[in-house]
C-alpha cells in the first residue's frame, strides 16, 4: 500500500510527455518580418502552417487574402473595391479604425466608395449629376471644385437655383416662373461658362412675359432707365417724349423683332411709307431724327407740304415740327406737285426766286423743259404773266 502511494506521489512529479517545449529566445526580425501588434501574440502555428517556416507570406494579402492558406482574417464582404495592400490603410495593430487612406490602392470609380454609405458621398446642396467625382473634384478635400460643362447645353436651372449654384441675381429682370420661365440657355451662350455677363437678349422666348414686367422702370442689371433727355429701356419719361403712353404694355406699339422703333407710328407722323431707320439714326432717342438726306424716293412733296398739313409730330422740347409750304405768292402750278413742276427736286428744296436757266442749289430754278412742264398744266401765260 506505501509502494502504491510512493509511485503515485513520484507520478505528479515527473515531467509530463505531453507538456509543450520550452521555446527558445528567438529574434523574429532575423526573418525580415517584426512581430508587431496583434501578430506578436499569435501562436506561431497561426501563420507557420504544417510546421513549414520557410516561404511563409511577408505581405498583408499572402496571409489576409482570400484562399490563402494561413487564413488570416480576411477583407469582410463590405470592404471597399481594394488592392491586397493592407498596409497602405491598416496597422498590425488593429483593423479599425484605418489609419491612413491611400487612394492609389482603391479600385474602381469614386462614386463605388462614395455613394454615402461605405464614404461620403454627395451632400443634400450638391448639384445634379451622374458624373464622376473626379470630373470636378481633383483634391482630397473636395474643396475647389471646378464644374466642367462640356456636353451641357440645356437644363441650366436644375443647378442654377441659388442652392446648388449661383441662381438669378437680385436685379435680374424677371423671367417667370414654373414652366413658362425663360431658361438660362435662350440668352447665355453654352459654349461660355467663364461669365453670365455673355448674354444676348432673346425678347422671342420671353414672350410669356409682359413687356412692361421688364421695361416700365427696366431697373435691372444691363438696363438702363430713360432720363429726361436720353432715351433707355424703360417708357420714356413725358419730359422726354409727350407723345408716348404712360400706361398700357409695350406691345401695343412695339414687337420683339424691332423694339429699338415703334411699329406704329404717332396718328400726326409724316406721311412716309420708308423705314424708320432711314430718319431715326440717334441711338438711345429715336424720338429725334434728321431729314438730312432722307427725302429720297419721295414723290408726293404735297402729302407734306401742301396746304392744311401738319403740325406733324416731332422731337422734343416742342413735339411737333412745322413743315414749309409754298408761299402765297407763288406762282400757279396747277394740279402738279412740287417736283412735277419742274423747279423743286429732293436735293433741291431751298427757298428763294426763281429764274430760267440752268438748275442751281442757291434757288428753285424753272428750267426751259419745266417751264413748258407748267405751262401745260396753267390755262394761259397771262396766268403768270
Amino acid at each position: 500500500m506505501h509502494a502504491l502511494a510512493a509511485l503515485l506521489l513520484g507520478l505528479a512529479f515527473a515531467p509530463s510527455a505531453f507538456a509543450a517545449p520550452a521555446h527558445a529566445n528567438f529574434d523574429h526580425l532575423t526573418t525580415g518580418f517584426e512581430l508587431t501588434g496583434q501578430h506578436r501574440d499569435l501562436p506561431c502555428e497561426s501563420c507557420h502552417v504544417n510546421a513549414m517556416f520557410q516561404g511563409t507570406p511577408k505581405d498583408c494579402g499572402g496571409c489576409h487574402g482570400i484562399g490563402s492558406l494561413v487564413r488570416g482574417t480576411a477583407k469582410p464582404a463590405n470592404h471597399i473595391l481594394s488592392t491586397d495592400q493592407c498596409g497602405a490603410c491598416h496597422t498590425p495593430i488593429a483593423w479599425n479604425p484605418a489609419v491612413n487612406f491611400d487612394h492609389t490602392q482603391a479600385r474602381g470609380s469614386c462614386s463605388t466608395c462614395h455613394n454615402g454609405t461605405m464614404a461620403q458621398g454627395k451632400g443634400p446642396t450638391h448639384i445634379v449629376t451622374d458624373l464622376e467625382c473626379d470630373a470636378c473634384h481633383t483634391t482630397l478635400s473636395w474643396a475647389g471644385a471646378m464644374f466642367t460643362h462640356v456636353g451641357v447645353t440645356s437644363g441650366c436651372a436644375t443647378c442654377h437655383d441659388g442652392v446648388h449654384a449661383d441662381g438669378l441675381a437680385a436685379n435680374h429682370f424677371p423671367i417667370g416662373s414654373g414652366g413658362a420661365a425663360v431658361p438660362c440657355e435662350a440668352c447665355h451662350s453654352t459654349t461660355e461658362f467663364t461669365t453670365w455677363a455673355v448674354a444676348t437678349m432673346n425678347h422671342p422666348a420671353a414672350v410669356a412675359q409682359s413687356c412692361a414686367s421688364c421695361h416700365e422702370t427696366a431697373n435691372f442689371v444691363g438696363m438702363h432707365p430713360s432720363t429726361d433727355t436720353a432715351a433707355g429701356d424703360s417708357r420714356p419719361s413725358a419730359k422726354l417724349d409727350s407723345l408716348h403712353p404712360t400706361a398700357g404694355d409695350c406691345a401695343q406699339c412695339h414687337d420683339t423683332t424691332t423694339f429699338s422703333q415703334s411699329a406704329s407710328r404717332p396718328a400726326n407722323h409724316i406721311p412716309t411709307s420708308a423705314p424708320c431707320l432711314q430718319c431715326h439714326t440717334t441711338a438711345g432717342n429715336y424720338a429725334l431724327y434728321s431729314v438730312t438726306a432722307t427725302h429720297q424716293g419721295v414723290t408726293g412733296c404735297l402729302s407734306c407740304h401742301g396746304p392744311s398739313t401738319g403740325p406733324f409730330a416731332g422731337p422734343p422740347p416742342s413735339n411737333t415740327i412745322t413743315v414749309v409750304g409754298a408761299p402765297a405768292n407763288h406762282f400757279p402750278v396747277g394740279s402738279l406737285d412740287c417736283n412735277g413742276s419742274g423747279c423743286h427736286t429732293t436735293g433741291n428744296v431751298n427757298v428763294g426766286g426763281f429764274k430760267l436757266g440752268t438748275a442751281g442749289t442757291s434757288s428753285p430754278t424753272l428750267t426751259i423743259a419745266g417751264h413748258t412742264t407748267v405751262a401745260a398744266a396753267v390755262s394761259s401765260c397771262a396766268t403768270c404773266h
